[in-house]
């Protein structure tokens, strides 16, 4: 397990990274298709449609035929959807190749997370999936950052090129880990229909239920948020965009606060607790970007956005890891698919609202409903049902 937490968390760096890197570059790419920011946005919306789709295929393959060995098969396929990317002719087309870049990239952070829930017991699983959570916090930081930075110098589409290749190294080493292990197979194969039934069955757990609502508000306000912090900062402030991509490395430094305070935080709020903390700490971070007066005020608020986050996303991915102990794969993704509908619901929503109303409005909307969502969460089922320790 040591050696495979750091390989597991490269994957999961490259992973986010390539989903990120077009946050801040949604201006450009409206700019290079002539088409207005909002729209643009489809880039990130079908991403997160092919990546939620997938997770419901993903979560029972990996438990029938061995969480790292679709990991890497996965992956493999997706360095190639990303090289293509550079070559898209039109924004249609860069949209369907970033589905397919979802697809293709859906099976490695919850397979990852599932597989930890395999080894790891619960009383210690939450430290353990903040340490693994670290390359995906890099991830965050540098997907956006380098998005940012490496379009003023190279241009957006030669960085799909440098993703393409970075992808493929981690695919390369989840291959290698996968063939020396010894992995025990679900005996019986699981049909589709089971597991299309543990889906629905989910769903009707009121406990499940939470969590997946949570998941699905979740996805929708912050994934939907950040994608236009960039484009805020560049039509209001007038910032460069390799400002705003080491801006927006703040995020990921928020999550690095929370990845080494973990273990304290539980102790000290319990699980009730750090649900109302991480949704206060979005709630002030999207109020004050939208009243932001200067563009120099942005990276506090976007560090304390990343803390919140990873404080709440962390307590409901653990939880999430026990609705179907014997079949985490198939579990985790649900809860997935659920955040990445919210995400692709968000991204499309928040663009319209953009477009019609402008920056704050949107997010002034999204921090308000997080900080909703953080006092419901305490009393719920999804808190009790595994203690609120």
């Amino acid at each position: 397990m040591s050696t495979l937490i750091p390989a597991l968390s490269l994957a999961g760096f490259v992973v986010v990274a390539v989903m990120r890197v077009t946050d801040p570059l949604l201006p450009v790419i409206a700019q290079d298709f002539h088409v207005p920011v909002g729209q643009a946005g489809m880039v990130i919306t079908s991403f997160a449609m092919g990546y939620g789709l997938f997770l419901l295929l993903y979560g029972p393959l990996g438990d029938r035929h061995g969480k790292l060995r679709v990991i890497a098969l996965t992956l493999t396929a997706a360095a190639l959807c990303v090289g293509a990317c550079a070559f898209a002719p039109d924004l249609r087309s860069l949209a369907a190749l970033r589905f397919l870049t979802g697809m293709t990239t859906a099976a490695a952070v919850p397979l990852s997370l599932a597989y930890i829930g395999d080894n790891v017991p619960l009383e210690i699983r939450q430290p353990t999936l903040a340490r693994y959570m670290t390359g995906v916090i890099f991830g965050q930081m540098l997907g956006a950052g380098l998005g940012g930075v490496l379009s003023d110098a190279i241009g957006w589409r030669a960085i799909f090129m440098v993703f393409a290749v970075a992808i493929a190294g981690a695919a390369a080493v989840i291959a290698g880990l996968a063939r020396k292990e010894s992995v025990v197979l679900v005996s019986a194969p699981i049909s589709l229909l089971k597991s299309l039934g543990q889906y629905v069955s989910l769903t009707r757990d009121p406990k499940a239920a939470d969590l997946l609502i949570a998941a699905f508000v979740e996805g929708l306000c912050v994934f939907g948020g950040v994608a236009y912090i960039g484009a805020m900062l560049h039509a209001r402030h007038h910032l460069s965009f390799t400002l705003i991509g080491l801006f927006l490395i703040a995020y990921g430094a928020g999550g690095l606060v929370y990845s080494v305070s973990a273990a304290r935080l539980l102790r000290q709020f319990g699980r009730p607790g750090m649900m109302v903390l991480g949704g206060a700490c979005m709630a002030a971070a999207f109020i004050g970007l939208a009243l932001l007066p200067v563009g120099w005020g942005a990276p506090p608020l976007i560090l304390l956005l990343g803390l919140g986050f990873y404080i709440l996303h962390s307590t409901l991915q653990t939880l999430a890891t026990e609705l179907l102990p014997k079949a985490r794969g198939t579990s985790f993704a649900i809860f997935a698919f659920a955040l990445f509908a919210g995400q692709a619901v968000g991204v499309t929503c928040l663009g319209l609202l953009v477009d019609a109303q402008g920056y704050p409005v949107a997010l002034g909307m999204v921090g308000v409903c997080l900080g909703v969502l953080g006092l419901w969460l305490r009393n719920s089922p999804a808190i009790t049902r595994y203690g609120r320790g």
